[in-house]
């Protein structure tokens, strides 16, 4: 596909994206519905929040509720009413229609009712919160439907019944007003029915005086039981709020208190089946779902029976002590102590798992150091074991390697004398070259055997970390050339040619003259053993500022790539014990590692098999302060050679 097609293609599919989301979101638009919804009073009467959530509750997103407010409980004139008309109908004529209309509680549906055809013809009224029953009436003759208001006042007064086995009065405190004729009218029709109750009524009077708070302070809990109803208007008209009622009779009764009303339930007041704004909200808004969406054309009238609630105050409970199984199942309890685990479950179960995990980390953690350390006590206890092992076996080897030298160097010197005294006899003579050539075997055997027994001091040493440097200022050039140049014979007695080469005429540097001669002699000792016939040995000598290289190559049989690895291992041999063709313990080469570390050097090695090995020796150059003289010293060099050499056989004149 090319880039031109590829750029159309994209273009277009971002002009798709962006019609399918402008006609998503014209189809939202086209089905979002709009609710008015017009209240009696304010939005600080108390029950006005409480519908509102209710039918929002209810309602889905697609449903814009706009509200407006009478305030119908300060203004009541006609002109008010008037001017509220004039308003909502300008909004009605520059807006679009709404889809219903929602009336909440007498005033509003008054309104409603009177102004139906101007207003709102044709479009669907629910009401909520209604309780005179002439306008229930008139609400039902337009075909209206909704939600009616009203206290329970019988299945309150049945449930104090039951929870009051002895005889008391009973007593209702309410207003003298026409809205709470009927809760009087419904208080004393149950008399007959709860005989065991004497029935009493308090009426509020217009103004909260003394004689009214006098008779509220004569109730008591031994005689008497309660039942308030809603907050009262006063003789006058004048509107007694919930708070101000409630403070009133919370103050001065000190009775048993139920109520009809959520809103009492904050004070001292202990519940009862009450009326609940917000289920009405929510029944009214299942009205209008069902109008709109399911298209019910019937009309349907909600009793209070549906939305008034079981309702009570826990510590108005206890403090009456009246069990929560003297209650309604279905009872809704406020201020009630949530249980620690409920309040917290979605916390604590994942903090109890944290816990246990911690816990259980723990207890691991410790079974693991209980574990460790017996683990190590018991290493510790098989370290020191293996370690008195190894003194034990450091010292056997020791002791018997020095015990070996003495009868070697009486063999040693045995054949020397033995020279000695042969040398006067004439040395063509058959006898004396037998005799010869079997003191050179036991010269040979000898040298051989102190070469075994100082390998394995030498390895005891090292293991031990008794191996010390004997440091000199030397020549390294004159010295190492020197003991290239003595194992010539040996070499040109298995027809080999050595080749040394140096960079530097001379070279000063502090080193261990007897052990750097000991690596030489090994490295080259090695390198004739396993030449073939008539191949060349090389020893490169490579000075540098800091570093000085010995190299040693040779184009012999080589070693394997596998066993390069352990090449410097302690008694490693390459070839198999049955079939190797030449003498050797298979020390040398990890004393020759163990002398070049003690210098701070390193020793490398390359080798392919069957075309050669080249041993790489590196050591630091570095110059002591106090250079010891060592002109005394017996010059141990020829022994040396002979020594480290012994395990290649030479042929010897007689002499």
């Amino acid at each position: 596909m090319t880039t031109m097609k590829k750029t159309i293609l994209l273009f277009y599919t971002v002009i798709s994206i962006l019609i399918a989301l402008f006609m998503q979101n014209k189809v939202y638009a086209d089905n979002e519905k709009s609710i008015l919804f017009i209240s009696s009073y304010t939005p600080s009467f108390i029950s006005f929040n409480d519908q509102l959530k209710g039918l929002n509750y209810c309602l889905n997103n697609n449903y814009h509720i706009q509200v407006e407010y009478m305030n119908s409980e300060k203004f009541t004139d006609e002109k008010h009413e008037l001017h509220f008309y004039n308003l909502l109908k300008l909004k009605l004529e520059n807006y679009k229609n709404f889809d219903a209309v929602v009336l909440a509680d007498d005033a509003a549906l008054n309104f409603g009712i009177k102004y139906k055809n101007s207003l709102f013809k044709d479009i669907p009224i629910v009401f909520l919160g209604v309780s005179e029953e002439k306008n229930i009436v008139k609400a039902k003759n337009e075909n209206m439907s909704g939600v009616v208001e009203y206290s329970s006042i019988s299945e309150t007064l049945n449930l104090i019944h039951n929870i009051y086995n002895n005889n008391k009065n009973l007593v209702l405190i309410a207003g003298n007003h026409i809205k709470y004729k009927h809760e009087i009218n419904d208080f004393f029709k149950l008399q007959s029915k709860l005989s065991k109750f004497n029935f009493k009524y308090i009426e509020i009077p217009p103004k909260a005086d003394d004689e009214f708070l006098n008779k509220l302070r004569n109730l008591n809990s031994k005689d008497d039981v309660v039942l308030f109803v809603y907050p009262y208007r006063d003789g006058i008209g004048r509107s007694i709020s919930i708070l101000e009622s409630n403070d009133i009779i919370s103050k001065n009764v000190s009775a048993p208190v139920y109520t009809t009303l959520s809103y009492n339930l904050e004070n001292s007041m202990i519940g009862g089946k009450v009326i609940c704004h917000f289920e009405q909200g929510k029944k009214a808004g299942k009205l209008i779902l069902d109008i709109l969406e399911n298209g019910y054309t019937n009309q349907r009238i909600i009793t209070y029976e549906n939305t008034n609630t079981w309702m009570f105050n826990y510590y108005n409970l206890k403090s009456n002590v009246i069990h929560t199984d003297l209650i309604p199942k279905d009872s809704i309890i406020i201020n009630k102590p949530i249980p620690f685990f409920v309040t917290y479950k979605k916390l604590i179960i994942p903090t109890l798992i944290t816990f246990i995990g911690f816990i259980s980390i723990i207890l691991a953690l410790i079974m693991y150091s209980v574990k460790k350390r017996k683990s190590e006590e018991v290493l510790y206890k098989a370290k020191l074991l293996a370690e008195d092992a190894n003194n034990a076996k450091n010292n056997f080897i020791s002791n018997i390697s020095h015990e070996l030298r003495t009868p070697v160097a009486i063999i040693y010197s045995s054949t020397q004398l033995l020279r000695k005294l042969i040398s006067k006899y004439d040395q063509q003579n058959e006898k004396v070259k037998i005799i010869n050539n079997n003191l050179n075997i036991i010269t040979q055997n000898s040298n051989r055997l102190l070469r075994l027994i100082n390998n394995i001091i030498d390895v005891a040493k090292i293991d031990s970390d008794f191996t010390n440097l004997n440091l000199t200022n030397e020549n390294v050039v004159s010295l190492i050339e020197d003991t290239v140049l003595s194992v010539l014979p040996y070499a040109e007695e298995k027809n080999l040619e050595v080749i040394f080469d140096t960079n530097v005429e001379e070279l000063i540097m502090a080193v261990d003259k007897e052990k750097l001669e000991r690596v030489i002699l090994n490295l080259l000792s090695n390198a004739i053993k396993f030449s073939y016939s008539k191949g060349k040995i090389f020893a490169n000598l490579i000075a540098t500022d800091d570093k000085l290289k010995f190299i040693i190559s040779d184009n012999g049989i080589g070693i394997d790539e596998k066993n390069l690895s352990k090449i410097f291992d302690k008694f490693m041999q390459v070839d198999n014990l049955l079939t190797r063709r030449n003498e050797g313990s298979g020390i040398g080469l990890s004393i020759v590692k163990s002398f070049v570390e003690l210098h701070n050097g390193n020793v490398y090695l390359t080798s392919k098999l069957g075309e050669g090995s080249t041993f790489t020796i590196e050591l630091p150059i570095k110059i002591i302060d106090d250079d010891l003289n060592n002109a005394n010293e017996i010059n141990a060099h020829d022994v040396n050679v002979n020594i480290e050499l012994s395990d290649i056989y030479v042929k010897r004149d007689s002499d």
